[in-house]
């Protein structure tokens, strides 16, 4: 009788929880929560530095580059070599030393779609009209423990993923992507945590993620974050051949 009555409690919650959450309400509630919408804008440029562990210890430190309009370059140390994986605003280029690439190439279409999201500052969900998106609200349900309320962001290329907030402070804590790689599908979850505020904005500072059907799982800690620094445009920009193991 006991559990009985408390399970008719909870799904009684999690209904009212539903009702009287709505798409608009979460998506304004989920920017403000991480410092509104006009302290996001106000953010021209970013150096983030990390750490990436991909597995029984292979650490790979890392620093990302971010400049408006759609502009990012990521750098991440692997046994001695260091990767580049950069958009300027109109093409994608790398630099992969560890896996043969030792000269500057430009990105194929699956690699573009990863850099693209990255480069994507905001996030998905600032202006997703504008950027093609669509969104759904599926209202509230219990996910590892705690009441959260879940979306289903479809992007305009195709993607999709389900996004899910804690019902308490609205953040994102958990995200199941699904993308197609090569013609295979890829599932990605991840769950965010560590959040902080980085002059005003906050953003979280871990992040595990785990590949369906894969045994290695990446742990991602972001370490400092700077805004509005200076950043020069070249910095972005594919550079000759003989350049970029200079860079």
């Amino acid at each position: 009788m006991r559990i009985s009555t408390l399970l008719l409690l909870l799904i009684c919650t999690t209904s009212v929880l539903a009702e009287e959450m709505t798409l608009d309400a979460l998506l304004a509630g989920n920017i403000e929560a991480r410092g509104g919408y006009e302290n996001w804008k106000a953010v021209e440029t970013a150096h983030m530095t990390g750490t990436m562990l991909m597995g029984p210890g292979l650490e790979a430190p890392f620093r990302i580059w971010f400049k408006r309009p759609q502009q990012v370059r990521m750098e991440f140390d692997v046994q001695g070599m260091t990767g580049i994986q950069a958009y300027d605003g109109e093409q994608g280029w790398y630099v992969l030393p560890f896996m043969g690439s030792t000269e500057p190439a430009r990105m194929g279409d699956d690699q573009l779609k990863d850099i693209l999201d990255t480069a994507d500052f905001d996030g998905p969900l600032v202006d997703w009209r504008e950027k093609g998106h669509a969104v759904a609200f599926l209202g509230a349900e219990e996910v590892d423990g705690q009441t959260a309320y879940a979306l289903r962001l479809t992007k305009s290329n195709g993607d999709t993923s389900m996004m899910y907030f804690d019902a308490d402070d609205l953040l994102e804590f958990k995200q199941t992507a699904r993308t197609s790689r090569q013609g295979a599908e890829v599932v990605v979850h991840t769950v965010m945590g560590d959040y902080r505020s980085i002059d005003g904005l906050v953003m979280p500072h871990s992040m595990q993620l785990t590949f369906e059907g894969m045994p290695v799982a990446q742990a991602i800690t972001i370490d400092s974050v700077e805004l509005n620094v200076v950043i020069g445009a070249e910095r972005f920009t594919m550079p000759a051949p003989a350049a970029a193991g200079a860079e």
